[in-house]
């Protein structure tokens, strides 16, 4: 199982990296295609509370909220100084909302689905 732990936390903190630099970098869309700027900051961090998840199944939800919530502040705070990046309250909500919703999601999954949660806690073993 420690194999699978380093499997969580190495796509975990690969996530991490990939949202500081397409956060940060002058002109994202020469890496990826914009379709609409909500929707892509929500789902990325619906799927990042699925990645926290796995790789950190013994935090409390609460926490894990926290963190991701002041990552997505601390980049947005990075782009007040990267012009022409700017800050925007707007995507802090949609990642916070992307992130509270995909929290909600891995914990109904977790109580309602055994597999789910198992694979979920597999780590810990």
């Amino acid at each position: 199982m420690f194999f699978w732990r380093q499997l969580c936390l190495m796509q975990f903190f690969t996530l991490l990296a990939l949202f500081l630099f397409m956060g940060l970098t002058p002109a994202p869309e020469t890496y990826t295609p914009v379709l609409d700027d909500k929707l892509m900051h929500f789902s990325g961090y619906f799927f990042a509370a699925f990645s926290i998840s796995f790789a950190y199944p013994q935090r409390s939800i609460g926490h894990k909220a926290i963190f991701l919530i002041l990552f997505s502040i601390a980049i947005e705070i990075g782009q007040y100084f990267m012009p022409p990046r700017a800050f925007d309250l707007l995507d802090i909500c949609a990642n916070s909302a992307g992130a509270l919703t995909g929290l909600a999601v891995v914990t109904v999954l977790a109580k309602k689905i055994f597999w789910f949660k198992k694979i979920l806690y597999l780590a810990l073993q």
